[in-house]
């Protein structure tokens, strides 16, 4: 673990950047294209980093433009949800947007999952659910 400004740099890789800040890990997908070997990768590596704690999710999908319908199932399942307390999805364009409001719609995460464009709105929704797994 790297330690940078409060913020511990729990996983960096290709596909993805994770972070734990406060009591809140912050997700950043890398790769514009997200499938099901690649779900699974993050999820596991996640899971391992954490070390068995649950915590709220902020996730960026700002670079994400497409997805396999089974990635989408694996993230919003129980396996996929496991150690989430909550799922904000971060987004700043119409499509990131879309892709985010039909994950929810469509897929329907076993967490409570919300968008948002606005990173501090984000924040103080998940802070709600901060110790509550």
């Amino acid at each position: 673990m790297e330690k940078n400004n409060e913020v511990t740099i729990l996983l960096d890789n290709e596909y993805c950047k994770v972070e734990l800040s406060g009591s809140i890990i912050f997700g950043t997908w890398k790769d514009s294209f997200i499938d099901l070997d690649i779900a699974k990768k993050a999820v596991s590596k996640r899971l391992e980093v954490t070390e068995g704690k649950s915590y709220p999710v902020l996730i960026n999908i700002k670079s994400v433009k497409d997805s396999t319908k089974e990635a989408r199932d694996f993230l919003a399942s129980e396996k996929g949800c496991e150690g989430i307390t909550a799922g904000a999805i971060l987004v700043d364009s119409i499509l990131a947007n879309m892709i985010a409001y039909l994950f929810i719609y469509l897929n329907k995460p076993q967490i409570p999952t919300k968008v948002f464009k606005d990173e501090a709105k984000a924040k103080e929704w998940l802070g709600q659910f901060v110790n509550k797994g």
